[in-house]
């Protein structure tokens, strides 16, 4: 069956692994996030740990298929005043390779907004790499809408 479930502190590992695998996948031929592989596992475990205390901010969500991961959410949760309410930004969405394609990921995005729902929040929202043009064409084929816009980041 397929499930998901709020992270604890027990999924650590797990979530560690699955993060890793989807920032290498990220990071092909994209400088902008090249400075992932300078992060130690320590870091990641402070990450996670302390994302798990946010609970105002900040939800991780694990995808199990029959109790084994995998894939994961990560969500931000922001007051917006363009929403006038709570949003739900997801920040990263992955699933292991094998499991693409079987439906779980329009699945996941039905369950995120339903959880989204359940925090109050009247907008979801995400962003997709240029790079992965396979991203763009499953969110708008479930109804999402592309806005331009550019992201900027500096990292401090």
């Amino acid at each position: 069956m397929f499930r998901y479930r709020e992270c604890d502190r027990g999924d650590c590992s797990i979530w560690l692994e699955l993060n890793k695998a989807f920032m290498m996948e990220e990071i092909r031929g994209n400088a902008l996030w090249k400075d992932v592989n300078r992060v130690s596992d320590q870091e990641f475990r402070e990450t996670f740990l302390t994302g798990l205390t946010e609970r105002d901010h900040v939800r991780f969500l694990m995808f199990e298929e029959d109790e084994e991961p995998v894939g994961f959410a990560n969500l931000m949760i922001v007051y917006s005043v363009w929403t006038h309410g709570r949003a739900l930004i997801i920040d990263d969405l992955y699933f292991r390779p094998g499991e693409r394609g079987s439906g779980k990921g329009k699945r996941a995005m039905e369950m995120i907004e339903e959880y989204a729902k359940t925090l109050g929040c009247k907008r979801v929202q995400l962003q997709a790499e240029l790079s992965n043009p396979g991203a763009m064409e499953f969110y708008k084929a479930i109804g999402y809408q592309s806005a331009d816009m550019k992201f900027y980041v500096k990292y401090l």
